[in-house]
């Protein structure tokens, strides 16, 4: 089916009498569509100004991180040929269909690797100092849980446990007044922190197959015995994430200023076009 044309407003408001035409926003090139004070009053009302200024921080730093030539060409080549454009005689069209301009391409098809070279450059000698201050928060364990109403029962049920007469997952099932009954007393993996600040404190310090006395945590007694202890690793997933976290939280700061009226401080030392920068730190 042929794509329908395009067909730019014709209902904008006129200039006031003496003043010059205000100039309009474009949803794609050359298509014009709302005026200034339009897009300001969406922007008020929509509650937009947080992602258009979002947009706008990585849109400078993109565009600030230098690439060589040929690496541009490359990035233009594999992000062209999956949309069937193989030559610059097929991207005009292709151009004019998407609304786009040339310079567009580049940066469409080279933002990521500008931003990935970013990243690794600032932050690459910071993610273990970051790991380590977040790894509290990224623990996670395995373990059997058990809550009842009544003190008395809690200690007897401990009591079986101890001399093996039935199972933690039996009497789960059977006694448990939580939801962990309907999955036999199991629980996780799950970060430790998203546990009962009681049931958490034993957690970390505890062994594989450790079995807790009955302990009060909020209206409940609780038995608990630790299965697995899934302590975080820096690998390569977690290097990625808390990567990541530091950009984020830059990125942040930067929108924060500008949503506040505030001026944004110079960007940091950017990556030269050939600077080699390994994809992880040895």
């Amino acid at each position: 089916m042929a794509e329908a044309p395009f067909h730019p407003r014709t209902d904008l408001p006129e200039p006031l009498s003496g003043l010059p035409e205000q100039p309009l926003v474009e949803l794609g090139a050359g298509c014009p569509w709302l005026t200034l004070s339009e897009i300001n009053r969406v922007i008020r009302v929509q509650g937009v100004a947080p992602a258009l200024a979002r947009a706008w921080v990585v849109d400078e730093l993109a565009r600030a991180i230098p690439l060589s030539e040929e690496r541009e060409r490359e990035l233009e080549r594999q992000w062209l040929e999956p949309r069937g454009i193989r030559s610059e005689e097929e991207l005009l069209p292709w151009l004019q269909r998407q609304r786009l301009l040339r310079a567009d391409v580049t940066q469409l098809a080279t933002q990521a690797e500008r931003l990935d070279r970013f990243r690794r450059h600032r932050w690459q000698e910071e993610v273990e100092i970051h790991f380590l201050r977040r790894k509290p928060e990224l623990d996670e364990a395995v373990y059997s849980l058990l809550r009842v109403s009544e003190q008395a029962l809690a200690e007897e049920l401990h009591q079986r446990l101890l001399e093996g007469e039935a199972s933690f997952a039996d009497l789960a099932g059977a006694h448990s007044e939580g939801r962990e009954r309907f999955n036999q007393g199991k629980v996780g993996p799950l970060p430790i922190v998203a546990a009962h600040p009681e049931i958490a404190a034993r957690l970390r310090v505890g062994r594989p197959g450790q079995l807790w006395p009955p302990f009060q945590a909020d209206r409940f007694w609780v038995l608990i015995q630790l299965e697995q202890p899934l302590p975080a690793r820096l690998d390569d997933a977690t290097y990625t994430r808390m990567m990541e976290e530091l950009f984020e939280g830059w990125i942040e700061e930067r929108v924060q200023l500008l949503l506040h009226a505030q001026p944004l401080p110079a960007l940091p030392p950017l990556p030269t076009a050939t600077e080699e920068i390994p994809p992880r730190a040895p």
